[in-house]
């Protein structure tokens, strides 16, 4: 992943954590992202095994989430970032408890696929949460790329979006 605006920094290890923590967020939200992947299709499709799944991995992703509120707070406590810096930081907490927030309703998806399995239903019963699922992926895929790029007029357009 290229550096982009995190290299200004007159400490090349300061560059470095941030980087880090950045490639950490992108690894979280993909984690993220295929986990309303599964949960959805485990819905949809009443795979059972799909489902169990989702639920078991979503330790990953909490405790990637402790991982970088860790860093964060390292990063706080030793470097006390100003301005756009300690913007950053913030963000970034704000965005590791969204993202866990929305691993935990995929979690919740993946429960309910595995319960709802052998139910008796219709074929399009789920269409509709489909769609939505993949609205949901579009959406997150669009806020994560606009936090790789550093770009906040992507990240208005998916506040827009999300206030729909």
């Amino acid at each position: 992943m290229d550096k982009l605006n995190l290299d200004h920094h007159i400490s090349q290890q300061f560059n470095e954590e941030l980087e880090k923590i950045r490639n950490h967020v992108m690894t979280m939200g993909g984690m993220v992202e295929q986990q309303i992947a599964d949960a959805i299709r485990a819905l949809v499709e009443g795979d059972s095994e799909l489902g169990q799944r989702v639920v078991r991995d979503d330790h990953k992703v909490n405790n990637l989430e402790v991982v970088i509120d860790e860093e964060c707070s390292r990063i706080l406590a030793r470097r006390q970032p100003a301005a756009s810096d300690l913007r950053l930081i913030v963000a970034i907490i704000k965005t590791i408890t969204d993202l866990e927030r929305i691993g935990d309703e995929a979690e919740k998806i993946g429960y309910l696929a595995t319960r709802l399995a052998e139910a008796e239903r219709p074929s399009n019963a789920y269409s509709e949460l489909e769609h939505l699922g993949d609205h949901v992926r579009g959406m997150l895929r669009t806020a994560l790329d606009a936090f790789a790029r550093m770009d906040p007029e992507a990240a208005v357009v998916v506040a827009r979006e999300d206030s729909k």
